[in-house]
């Protein structure tokens, strides 16, 4: 994902406690709108969102279509373009009814992806106090603030990227696994344990690691064993049988015949070489 184009010019950002316009409606600029409380209906390019609560955050590519209904609400919203390559008006353009969108005065996000689709994602609260004091700069006019805002949502542009990019999902699901298991490798793992853990079918999880890996869920969580079996057999003069249950092999015997199929020796030979080859 290459998103060295983002340089975005935010026109304005500000907390809105009520929606003005009901009708559906169109942005010569790109809407960032994040509900920090309250409930908002969205349709957004024809299709319905259904209701956006606290967290959610939605993005809305300039010429999109959208219409909003909401009471009792508070939303930061911030309406800018994702590059700075179009000289329009610093301030922002109100959006406008599809009969009267002037097309001379958009800036279009053909082929600037992820930014040139909508974006709808419902677990950002971690980003509410980032927006609110995006909100802040940008009505304070102080010093460099546009500068500085830039600079802010440009991060957060990159962080919405990865969170909506389907493609980075197996690639994180794979590093928080590797961390899960590195923290309980001496515990019983079973594959219903783990999905139900990242919030996925366990046979989605290990079809994951087949891709990424070409092994299933229960074999990479044996190859993860055995490398640290391998390591305290090579730091260490600890039994067998003591090294098997710290590695999570409940029996020394199984232990040794899947150490044997894995590395064509027993783990008594591997030490022994290993010594050797180390002198």
């Amino acid at each position: 994902m290459d998103l060295n184009f983002l340089n975005p010019v935010v026109r304005d950002a500000s907390i809105y406690e009520r929606i003005t316009r009901r009708e559906e409606c169109l942005g010569y600029d790109c809407r960032l709108i994040y509900v920090i409380s309250g409930d908002v209906t969205a349709n957004v390019g024809g299709e319905r969102l259904g209701h956006l609560g606290a967290g959610h955050l939605l993005y809305i590519p300039a010429d999109t279509p959208y219409k909003l209904k909401g009471q009792y609400i508070r939303m930061a919203v911030i309406s800018f373009d994702p590059t700075a390559d179009n000289p329009l008006p610093e301030e922002r353009l109100p959006s406008v009814k599809s009969e009267d969108f002037n097309r001379e005065l958009l800036h279009s996000t053909e082929g600037l992806s992820p930014f040139d689709k909508v974006i709808h994602l419902t677990d950002m609260e971690a980003e509410r106090e980032g927006l609110i004091r995006m909100c802040n700069i940008f009505t304070s006019c102080e010093g460099s603030y546009r500068a500085e805002i830039s600079a802010h949502l440009k991060l957060l542009l990159l962080r919405i990227a990865e969170a909506s990019d389907e493609n980075a999902l197996p690639a994180r699901m794979v590093e928080a696994l590797d961390e899960y298991i590195r923290n309980n490798i001496t515990d019983e793992i079973s594959n219903t344990e783990v999905g139900a853990i990242f919030g996925y079918h366990p046979f989605y999880v290990s079809r994951v690691l087949k891709d990424k890996k070409g092994q299933t869920l229960r074999q990479y969580i044996i190859a993860h064993r055995l490398k640290l079996a391998k390591r305290l057999l090579e730091t260490t003069d600890r039994p067998v049988a003591e090294v098997a249950e710290e590695c999570g092999f409940s029996d020394a015997s199984y232990f040794t015949k899947t150490f044997r199929q894995a590395f064509g020796m027993t783990p008594k030979d591997y030490r022994n070489q290993f010594k050797e080859e180390f002198i």
